[in-house]
């Protein structure tokens, strides 16, 4: 019987030519269709990618890298809570993977898990402690929860170790702020650095500080 099907791209009849190839040929590998998963992120192809990864992990359960990979597919196309558990399931099989935990914790934090954000970002600082990307998001949390001191030590480690992280700069300034203004001056410090870096973050910054009359 012949089963017409329609593929809508190369990346779908590559995974089915996979599937079905003859029992005399080489059967796929969980790297072959890892690979084709990439190449199926390279091309924006991200369902087809999801498909892919997926059928990778069937051969591979504790294959970490596409687990991961099928995280940030799921999020190209908005799954997010399908890219959270996908994030989720790579730090099960490699508890040390940096990226990952990264993700957990931007995710977590759009879903308005702080406690969860928190502890991931730590994780990613605690793996790679020059990440100036995860401490300026784990500052965010801690300044979403209005936890500011914690959060202006956060923002201080990603812009000593990125001096011209001029977001990271804009909002330790509105992190001291926080303090209800007792940092007032260290605030204006991080205006005077921003003026040199980002304008218009600097005018913004600037228009938070308190006037003295």
């Amino acid at each position: 019987m012949k089963v017409r099907v329609l593929f809508k791209t190369l990346g779908m009849l590559l995974i089915t030519t996979l599937l079905f190839a003859s029992t005399n040929a080489e059967k796929p590998t969980a790297e072959t269709f890892y690979q084709l998963g990439l190449q199926n992120t390279d091309n924006a192809e991200y369902s087809e990618a999801i498909d892919a990864f997926t059928h990778a992990i069937k051969l591979k359960p504790e294959f970490a890298d596409a687990h991961y990979n099928l995280g940030l597919a799921y999020y190209k196309i908005h799954r997010y809570e399908e890219a959270l558990a996908a994030f989720k399931e790579t730090v099960k099989v490699k508890s040390d993977h940096a990226d990952a935990y990264f993700s957990i914790g931007t995710l977590s934090s759009m879903f308005s898990k702080y406690k969860d954000a928190i502890t991931a970002l730590r994780k990613t600082v605690k793996l790679e402690p020059k990440n100036a990307d995860a401490l300026y998001a784990l500052g965010n949390v801690f300044s979403e929860v209005e936890r500011f001191e914690e959060a202006v030590q956060a923002y201080k480690k990603a812009v000593n170790i990125r001096p011209k992280f001029a977001e990271a700069r804009y909002n330790l300034g509105i992190a001291y702020l926080g303090f209800r203004n007792q940092l007032l001056e260290s605030a204006q410090d991080e205006y005077a650095s921003l003026k040199k870096l980002n304008k218009e973050l600097a005018e913004d910054l600037n228009s938070k500080l308190p006037r003295h009359k």
